[in-house]
């Protein structure tokens, strides 16, 4: 008996596939963000049952010695690289380097599935780069910094450089800092955002290009650069004004009583209660969420399967947020669903008939409602463009070969 084939991959080269190895399955999936194709392979690939997913086909032409190059993650292309022969596919951040301009005209094909970082002045210098995602040009002849930089006087002293480029945010929050050095040394600085403390903006701002966006605050904040629990040993080892680059926690009352300032670059969370004396410090925020007992909250999960048990534990209801694949078992009644529960920024919501309209009615920020069965050509509804985008949370489909991978070549 013939199996069918799935592949998840971020990267799929099909150029060299046979005959034989497409005769060998009932049914074949490709699920790619690239699949590179050839003459010869496409025909063959039209020919069987082959379904594709993917957001790019290339073809390149039969014959020629191109080697496909991946990159997962961060890459980079400096003065010395050849990409003679080279079709670079970077799935991720590319950064291009200062002096490459040469380098990066010598690959055959470059394709990037995320951010490209490139100096001012190669915009629109290369016909063989193409983009889906983000281009940002830094500074010629600009040192580039981590996403979020702080800048303190051993930084400065160790400054090789006189113009500095950060794609993030840079903290000037050290008051007493030597400001003198800084303009000694004709230090500048370019980046999408700079955080300072108050007493510095004056002195300070003729170092920031005019298009940098300028965050004051008060004299004696404290970075904390990730998520954080507010406790009372964060607020006695970092002071009572902080800046956190990430979302905060707020449970201990001692601790929120303690403190004068507080910027979150994301959620903050605070428990029932603690509004009151949440509201006398001054705060900014991207979201504020009261954590209720009676609630159940489901955050930032790849999969989550909702049931009749996991309301009946919640007697308010339960919130599910930021999750990739939201599944709704069938013995939810559309009551159920209406009084007590609530779907958030997800990527999607499998539910049955039934429930569709109740669910449209809770859902907020959601991209897609599938309903069972729908959108798929197999009873566990695994296949399809639903199927592919979500290959690496669905398991394993019946009689299928299921292949995981950043790059696959056929």
């Amino acid at each position: 008996m013939k199996k069918n084939k799935m592949i998840n991959a971020a990267t799929c080269d099909a150029r060299t596939v046979t005959e034989e190895s497409l005769a060998g399955y009932e049914k074949i999936t490709i699920n790619a963000a690239i699949l590179i194709v050839g003459e010869r392979s496409k025909e063959l690939l039209n020919k069987y049952p082959v379904t594709m997913n993917v957001a790019h086909v290339t073809e390149l032409p039969d014959g020629q010695d191109i080697t496909v190059k991946s990159i997962n993650g961060k890459g980079e292309i400096g003065p010395d690289a050849d990409g003679t022969g080279v079709f670079l596919v970077a799935n991720g951040k590319l950064f291009i380097a200062d002096g490459s301009r040469e380098a990066v005209k010598s690959y055959y094909r470059i394709m990037v599935n995320g951010k490209v970082l490139m100096p001012k002045s190669y915009e629109g210098q290369f016909s063989n780069i193409q983009v889906s995602g983000k281009t940002v040009y830094y500074p010629d002849g600009a040192t580039i910094l981590k996403t979020d930089t702080e800048i303190d006087d051993l930084f400065i002293s160790r400054a090789a450089n006189t113009l500095y480029h950060c794609t993030g945010t840079l903290f000037f929050l050290d008051d007493g800092i030597v400001t003198e050095q800084l303009f000694s040394k004709g230090l500048k600085f370019s980046a999408k955002k700079v955080v300072i403390a108050e007493s510095l903006l004056g002195k300070l701002v003729s170092l920031f290009d005019e298009k940098t966006e300028i965050k004051k605050v008060p004299d004696g904040t404290k970075l904390i650069d990730d998520d954080l629990e507010l406790k009372t040993k964060t607020v006695k080892k970092n002071g009572t004004k902080l800046y956190v680059a990430g979302d905060v926690s707020i449970k201990d009352a001692e601790a929120l009583s303690l403190m004068e300032y507080l910027f979150a670059d994301g959620t903050v969370s605070i428990s029932k209660g603690l509004e009151d004396a949440f509201d006398k410090i001054e705060s900014e925020y991207d979201k504020l969420r009261i954590i209720d007992p009676d609630v159940g909250y489901i955050v930032d999960r790849p999969m989550v399967k909702v049931g009749v048990a996991v309301l009946g534990k919640y007697p308010k209801g339960v919130r599910i947020e930021d999750c990739a694949k939201v599944a709704l078992s069938e013995n939810l009644s559309a009551e159920d669903i209406m009084e007590k529960l609530n779907i958030e920024d997800c990527a999607l919501v499998i539910c049955t008939k039934e429930q569709e309209e109740a669910v449209n009615m809770i859902a907020e920020d959601v991209a897609m409602i599938q309903v069972s069965g729908q959108d798929s050509d197999d009873e566990d509804g695994e296949d399809g463009m639903v199927g592919g985008m979500l290959g690496s949370f669905l398991g394993k489909p019946k009689d299928t070969q299921v292949i995981n991978a950043s790059e696959y070549k056929m």
